[in-house]
């Protein structure tokens, strides 16, 4: 059989390839398992438990600790009907701001159209009721709206992780087919 001499570098470089191509995506393997392990263990290390929606309909994983996307999306969705229930369906940017320092007093002088109660208030007069109901509605809005950013991040962690075991697998099964086919190629020379 007489080879080619053009063929064998050509045979090599593609052998090379075809084995980088396969290690490229064991380690995209790796790391995207490694993404989400590492991201399951930092939810899981926070010790949260999904919480129920509604005593008559808490949904399919409440009780369940919050270590994978499914968790944190159900509890995402508790945490936005808890904030719903507790603002009036309102969110962080629509409640009204009430201007103090420490939750029980006025920092500064209120007009009427600022208060909740429609009266005006001086610093350092006691929160109206009303106003003192804004200002927890409001910051139950916000530690909510933080919990829901931070969950959601997790979340996209576990998404991106997922791409990057795709594309490792993808990796790998283009290698595995460029090994076979230069193998096929090097018996035909």
């Amino acid at each position: 059989m007489v080879t080619d001499s053009s063929s064998v570098p050509a045979s090599r470089l593609s052998r090379f390839l075809s084995v980088l191509v396969i290690i490229l995506g064991i380690v995209m393997v790796g790391a995207g398992i490694g993404v989400y392990a590492y991201t399951s263990g930092q939810l899981a290390d926070q010790k949260i438990t999904v919480a129920a929606v509604t005593e008559d309909d808490p949904g399919s994983l409440a009780g369940k600790p919050v270590e994978g996307p499914f968790t944190a999306l159900a509890q995402v969705n508790a945490i936005r009907h808890h904030i719903n229930s507790a603002t009036g369906g309102k969110t962080y940017g629509e409640l009204g701001s009430v201007n103090t320092s420490d939750g029980k007093t006025y920092k500064s002088d209120v007009t009427v159209e600022q208060s909740t109660d429609g009266q005006a208030h001086k610093a350092g007069d006691p929160l109206s009721s009303a106003d003192a109901k804004t200002y927890a509605a409001r910051a139950t809005a916000q530690s909510g709206s933080f919990l829901q950013a931070s969950l959601l991040v997790s979340v996209v962690a576990f998404g991106v992780a997922a791409l990057i075991i795709g594309l490792g697998l993808m990796f790998l099964v283009i290698g595995i087919a460029l090994v076979s086919l230069n193998r096929r190629l090097v018996r035909r020379a």
